[in-house]
C-alpha cells in the first residue's frame, strides 16, 4: 500500500513569515554598526585614562604628590571601572540599545564636569584632621573620581552587547571591542602624559573630556536626542565649561607641576647680616609647596634659612667675590644662584628639569640672562654623568623636591659617587631635606652619605637640635671628600651619633630608596596641619 504524498509547496509560496512588527522594531534599535562601536569603545576608555592621569595632577596643589596620592587615585578608578562593569553587563540584558549607550556616555560626561566644580571645594570635603591621612585621600579621590570611572566602566559591556548579532561571533565581537578598548586606554594615558598637560592644563582637559564624552553621547544618535531641546542642552553645558575652565588657580601649568608666583611684602636680613630691606617680593610654589622667594630688586636677599646657612658656609671657605664654581641640582625660583652671580665669580651650572619653572622665574622673579649661568633643562643625575670627567666645583648643592621629598634617585649611594667624582679635593656637597615626626628619612640620608664621603655634617636651624617630636624642619646636609678647612656651625658629632642611635634608618640604594615610606609620618602631619 502507497505511503501518503509528500506536499510540496506552490510556486510563490513565501518560506518564512514576516517578522512581526514589534520585533522588527527591536532589531532597528539593536542595529548597531561595528565600526562604530569599535570607535566609540575607543574614544571611551581613552577619555578614562586621560582622566587617571589628570587625577594626580588636580589633587598636587593641595594634596601633594606622592606615592599614596597615586596609588589611592590608581585604586579608586579601577574599583569604579569594577563596579561599572558589572552594572554595565546588567544593564546589557536589561537594555541593550543606542539609548542605554548614548545615556552612558551623557552621564559620563556630566560627572566629569562635577569634577571641575567640585576641585574648587576640595578643602571643604576634608575630613576633620585626626583622621588618618590615607584615609583623607581616599576620600577626596572617591568623592572625585569614582562616580565618572563607573559610568563609563559601564560603557563597553553594552557596545559589546548590542554589536552581538549571532552566539557563533561572540569570541570576535568580544575581542574587537575589548582591544579598541585597550587601545584607547594606551592612547590616552601616552597623549595626556606627553602632550596634553603641557598644552592645555589640567582643567581644560577635563573639559575636553566633557565635550568629548557629550559628541559620544551624540554619535549614538537614539532618536530622543534629535530635537531642539537637546541642542540647547548642549550649549548650555558648552557655556558651563569655559566658566569651569577660566577658574584654573595656576599661573602656568607644566609635566611636573601648577606653578604659581604670589606677590608678597616682606621685610628680610640680607646674607651679609645688613639692615633689614623692605621690598617687594614674589613667591614661587609648585603645587601646594614654596619652593622660592625672590627679591627683584636685591639678589643678596635670602629669605629661607637654609639658603642663609649656604652663604655663611660659602663665605667661611671663600672670600667675598672670589672665584667660585657652583652646580645646582634645582633651580626653583634661582634665588641663590642670583644671589651667587652678585656675590662671586665663577662658573654657575644649574639643573633645572622642568624648563616652564625657568621661564616663569625669567619672568616673574629676576633671572636675567647671563653668560656666567648654563642652565640644563634635564635630570641632575642625567647631567652629572654627561659633564667632562675634569669639570669640578667648589660646590654642589642639592635642592631639589618633589613636594617635601627629593627624588629618590637623587638620594641614593649611586649618585653620591656620580656626584664626588665631581667634586674639588677640598669641594663641599650641600644638600637640604625637609624631614620632622620620627625623622628616619634624616638618619638614612646621612648613613647614605657616610657610605661615600669621609664627612658628612649637619646643620640644623638655631635651637632645632635635637629633632622635636612632630615637628617639620629643614636641615641642611654638609659632606665632603674631606672635613671643611674652617669651622661650619655644625651639629657635634657626638651628638649626632646619639641621635642616629635612636631610630631606625635605611641604606638608599638604586634598588631600595623607599622615601615615602620614610617620609609618610612627616607627609601625614603636613596634610592634617593644612
Amino acid at each position: 500500500m502507497a505511503g501518503p504524498k509528500k506536499r510540496t509547496p506552490q510556486k510563490g509560496t513565501p518560506a518564512a513569515q514576516p517578522a512581526p512588527a514589534a520585533a522588527s522594531t527591536k532589531a532597528r534599535e539593536l542595529d548597531f554598526s561595528d565600526r562604530l562601536a569599535v570607535v566609540l569603545a575607543f574614544v571611551g576608555s581613552g577619555c578614562l585614562l586621560i582622566l587617571e592621569i589628570v587625577a594626580g595632577r588636580l589633587l598636587a596643589p593641595t594634596l601633594g604628590v606622592s606615592l599614596y596620592t597615586w596609588t589611592s587615585v590608581i585604586g579608586i578608578i579601577l574599583a569604579g571601572v569594577t563596579l561599572g562593569n558589572y552594572l554595565g553587563g546588567r544593564l546589557a540584558d536589561r537594555w541593550p540599545s543606542r539609548s542605554t549607550v548614548a545615556l552612558i556616555y551623557l552621564a559620563g560626561s556630566i560627572a566629569s564636569l562635577a569634577i571641575l566644580g567640585l576641585v574648587h571645594y576640595i578643602s571643604a570635603l576634608e575630613l576633620p584632621t585626626s583622621t588618618p591621612a590615607i584615609v583623607q585621600v581616599l576620600w577626596l579621590n572617591a568623592v572625585l573620581f569614582f562616580v565618572p570611572s563607573t559610568i563609563l566602566g559601564a560603557a563597553t559591556p553594552v557596545l559589546t552587547r548590542i554589536s552581538l548579532h549571532a552566539i557563533e561571533e561572540g569570541g570576535r565581537v568580544v575581542g574587537r571591542i575589548q582591544a579598541a578598548a585597550s587601545f584607547g586606554s594606551i592612547v590616552g594615558t601616552f597623549l595626556t602624559g606627553f602632550v596634553l598637560i603641557s598644552a592645555f592644563g589640567t582643567r581644560r582637559i577635563v573639559a575636553g573630556v566633557a565635550l568629548t564624552l557629550l559628541l559620544l553621547a551624540v554619535a549614538a544618535r537614539p532618536p530622543w536626542l534629535r530635537n531642539r531641546a537637546y541642542e540647547l542642552s548642549s550649549l548650555a553645558l558648552v557655556i558651563f565649561v569655559a566658566g569651569a575652565v577660566t577658574q584654573a588657580p595656576c599661573l602656568r601649568e607644566s609635566d611636573y607641576y601648577c606653578i604659581k608666583v604670589i606677590n608678597v611684602n616682606l621685610t628680610r636680613q640680607t646674607a651679609t647680616g645688613a639692615a633689614a630691606v623692605p621690598g617687594t617680593f614674589r613667591d614661587l610654589y609648585l603645587d601646594r609647596l614654596l619652593h622660592g622667594v625672590s627679591d627683584l630688586t636685591d639678589p643678596t636677599v635670602l629669605f629661607y634659612p637654609y639658603e642663609q646657612l649656604y652663604a655663611q658656609a660659602i663665605k667661611r671657605v671663600h672670600p667675598h667675590n672670589t672665584s667660585v664654581d657652583v652646580f645646582f641640582i634645582g633651580g626653583g625660583a634661582y634665588t641663590f644662584p642670583r644671589y651667587l652671580e652678585a656675590s662671586y665669580q665663577g662658573n654657575i651650572v644649574v639643573s633645572e628639569i622642568d624648563p616652564a619653572v625657568t621661564k616663569t622665574a625669567r619672568e616673574k622673579l629676576g633671572l636675567a640672562a647671563s653668560s656666567r649661568m648654563e642652565i640644563h633643562h634635564a635630570d641632575a643625575r642625567r647631567v652629572l654623568r654627561t659633564l667632562p670627567a675634569d669639570q669640578q666645583f667648589d660646590f654642589i648643592f642639592g635642592d631639589a623636591f618633589n613636594d617635601f621629598q627629593v627624588p629618590y634617585h637623587l638620594t641614593t649611594r649611586e649618585f653620591n659617587g656620580i656626584v664626588a667624582r665631581h667634586l674639588k679635593p677640598d669641594g663641599l656637597y650641600l644638600m637640604n631635606i625637609i624631614d620632622g615626626v620620627h625623622y628616619d628619612y634624616l638618619r638614612s640620608e646621612v648613613r647614605t652619605l657616610r657610605e661615600t664621603f669621609p664627612y658628612v655634617g649637619v646643620i640644623a636651624p638655631s635651637g632645632d637640635w635635637p629633632p622635636r617630636p612632630r615637628d617639620r624642619i629643614t636641615y641642611v646636609l654638609v659632606t665632603g671628600l674631606r672635613p671643611p678647612s674652617v669651622a661650619l656651625p655644625i651639629v657635634p658629632q657626638d651628638n649626632l651619633e646619639t641621635f642616629m642611635r635612636t631610630g631606625k634608618s635605611v641604606l638608599l640604594t638604586d634598588d631600595h630608596a623607599p622615601l615615602d615610606q620614610l617620609l609618610a609620618p612627616t607627609w601625614s602631619a603636613a596634610l592634617k596641619d593644612g
